[in-house]
């Protein structure tokens, strides 16, 4: 009820604001709506329906409906990506799961709303449209700032995953909006033709630095693959204005610089997991300081910084030792939910301490609380290195590789779901299994194939691209990228800076992500598409700035 009374009276005060708007008119409404869905797409769902509300109303109420279909006649790109909403549609036509279906249809709105609302307004010029970018940016510098907060205890908020300081949206959309941030904020500094102040080039400049440094306290390898990939064609392109050769020169030294050093830091960690000391078998004790049995499986290739997890334990010691500093019992659960002996016992590995009563007592209290927690490995207190989360992928392999279960593991684990999804395409593959049945199909083969998953962890493909061609086969499939890439050749986007950056983006994130499958991804993703496609009125070419 108190949630329920909170989102009246936000919705109640945004309509005060729209009331006090000197001149109402349906153009100052439309730009108001565009506005409001910038500072919700980072900050909160229930403001990105709402101002997606705002938009249809005003739409339907502006009528001039013989001007709009005029304009979608002219406009096939804007049909095309509602294309995509109607085949979610016919899709419930050989769907068994309708509840599930017409819940994908709620979900999937916006590629109605927006894509129509936004297709036949009056295009926004560079003024609105740099507002409406500031407008997201704020939005997504202070989200990050009380994300932040939250990592590291500002805010009475429990943190269990880097995953859970994203407050308000998932931290993978998050990352697509910093991303989205930081380029829109280089553009303004060294593509845009209109004069800024030093102010503001001081200060777009800090921001963009702190959402660039934001981007490895959330430990987005997406995200800083992103920033560092286009940053760089983005300077080349900038550099290749310069008049001076030596600029050019010292340029071209740079990125080769970055390139090879993030070459080398990538083959160091490798090499540094696997810097394992030699253990002679014959050698190991087989009795703890206090004269209890270790238990050694020297068959388990499992490590932690080079040290082997399954030698020298003794669950006995391990058992009443822990459970004397620990209200968490040792055969209970860490708040990851994963069985915290085991938590344990790669903790102490990775400090290269043996799994008995003398490795307990030399933890420090803040190791106590980091296996709590449900960290397996000391080098996670860091919480401004991107090491920690390199490692940890390293490892994910590591382990599956060796026959270890991905469950839990969010990269490898990915592994298996594009396994499963391959099968489902290839048993579907002309016309795939309809809309609501992808998550229905996804179970049915799990237990066909005698999935190693743990049921909690048996999910979608986490790839946008085989959600698609499991969903719509590979006809709908086809149409799909047809609907989304035709429009880009038509309305000549392939150039305009906005897009691309906008386009590559969304792209990379098909690949390890059901974008499009939440509603602050869909929301995402058909906002920027249907404006910088559809509702922009200059080019916003790559070109050398005043």
């Amino acid at each position: 009820m108190q949630k329920l009374l909170k989102d009246f009276y936000i919705f109640a005060q945004l309509f005060k604001l729209m009331s006090i708007i000197q001149q109402v008119n349906h153009k100052n409404i439309y730009f108001f709506g565009l506005v409001l869905l910038s500072i919700a797409l980072p900050t909160s769902l229930f403001l990105m329906s709402i101002s997606q509300f705002i938009l249809m109303i005003n739409w339907l109420w502006e009528a001039n409906f013989r001007n709009k279909i005029q304009v979608l006649k002219n406009r096939k790109g804007v049909l095309l990506i509602i294309s995509i909403f109607i085949l979610h549609i016919v899709g419930l036509i050989y769907s068994t799961d309708l509840k599930y279906a017409i819940n994908d249809i709620r979900i999937k709105l916006p590629l109605l709303i927006l894509p129509l609302v936004i297709g036949t307004s009056e295009n926004l010029d560079s003024k609105k449209l740099k507002i409406l970018f500031l407008f997201l940016i704020s939005s997504v510098t202070i989200s990050a700032f009380i994300s932040s907060a939250a990592l590291f205890g500002l805010i009475d908020v429990e943190i269990n995953d880097i995953r859970d300081i994203s407050l308000f949206i998932s931290h993978i959309r998050f990352a697509l909006l910093v991303n989205m941030s930081i380029f829109s904020l280089w553009y303004f500094l060294f593509f845009d033709r209109s004069k800024i102040s030093l102010f503001e080039k001081i200060l777009y400049s800090i921001i963009s630095i702190w959402l660039f440094v934001f981007l490895f306290l959330l430990q987005s390898l997406t995200g800083i693959a992103i920033v560092f990939i286009l940053g760089t064609i983005l300077f080349c392109v900038w550099i290749s204005y310069r008049k001076l050769m030596f600029a050019k020169f010292f340029a071209v030294a740079i990125v080769v610089f970055l390139i090879t050093f993030a070459g080398v830091y990538l083959r160091n960690c490798i090499v540094s997991f696997y810097e394992i000391e030699e253990i002679d078998t014959k050698k190991l004790e087989k009795r703890t300081a206090n004269g209890n049995l270790y238990s050694h499986n020297y068959k388990s290739n499992q490590i932690e910084n080079g040290n082997f997890v399954e030698l020298y334990i003794c669950n006995k010691e391990l058992g009443k030792e822990w459970n004397q500093k620990s209200e968490y019992k040792f055969d209970g659960l860490d708040k990851k939910n994963q069985e915290i002996k085991y938590t344990l016992i790669r903790y102490l590995s990775s400090l290269g301490l043996r799994k008995d009563s003398t490795g307990i007592s030399k933890l420090s209290k803040s190791d106590i609380s980091m296996i709590e927690n449900g960290y397996a490995n000391h080098i996670f207190k860091n919480k401004f290195s991107i090491y920690p989360r390199i490692y940890q992928v390293i490892w994910e392999f590591d382990y599956y590789i060796n026959g270890g279960n991905p469950s839990g593991h969010s990269v490898t684990q990915r592994l298996e779901y594009l396994k499963v999804g391959i099968v489902i395409i290839k048993n579907n593959f002309l016309i795939g299994v309809g809309t609501g049945d992808v998550q229905n199909s996804f179970d049915i083969q799990y237990e066909k194939s005698n999935s190693i998953l743990q049921k909690k962890y048996r999910r979608r493909a986490h790839n946008q691209f085989v959600t698609f061609f499991i969903a719509f086969g590979l006809l709908g499939f086809l149409w799909i990228m047809f609907a989304i890439i035709y429009p880009i050749i038509i309305e000549k986007k392939y150039r305009n800076y906005f897009f691309l950056i906008f386009i590559l983006i969304v792209l990379v994130s098909f690949l390890n992500e059901d974008t499009l499958e939440t509603q602050a991804g869909i929301t995402f993703f058909t906002f920027f598409y249907s404006l910088l496609m559809f509702g922009i009125s200059e080019d916003y070419l790559l070109s050398k700035k005043n």
